[in-house]
């Protein structure tokens, strides 16, 4: 089956790799936060000030953008199909991935304007 990045093979590895930025940013995350107990503004806004930290975040919503992609067009290919919502099927899935495709471009160039 062909896959969003042209072969099954591309998707999966696609979805591996942003999982691994996904964790590690979430556990990096959670280190900082349980290492400087209590954060506060001034501790958080400098975290998010270091360019290293903001290239990082900038890794982790691009990641956080193709893992959902991916996985909304999987859902999509899987569930809204001809075979079973009959011949409204192809309209329903084009809608349903215009709208996904949207709402996580919009998500991920909105949080990347507010990390610049």
């Amino acid at each position: 089956m062909k896959g969003i990045f042209g072969s099954g093979t591309n998707d999966f590895l696609a979805v591996r790799i942003s999982s691994l930025i996904l964790l590690s940013y979430f556990l990096y995350l959670t280190f900082f936060v349980i290492s400087n107990a209590p954060i506060n503004f001034d501790l958080w806004n400098g975290l998010f000030e270091n360019i290293v930290m903001k290239i990082f975040t900038t890794l982790f919503l691009l990641s956080f953008g193709i893992h959902t992609w991916i996985g909304t067009w999987a859902i999509g290919s899987d569930y809204l199909t001809l075979a079973r919502l009959g011949g409204m099927g192809l309209n329903i899935n084009k809608f349903y991935r215009i709208v996904c495709a949207l709402i996580i471009s919009c998500v991920t160039v909105w949080s990347l304007l507010i990390i610049w």
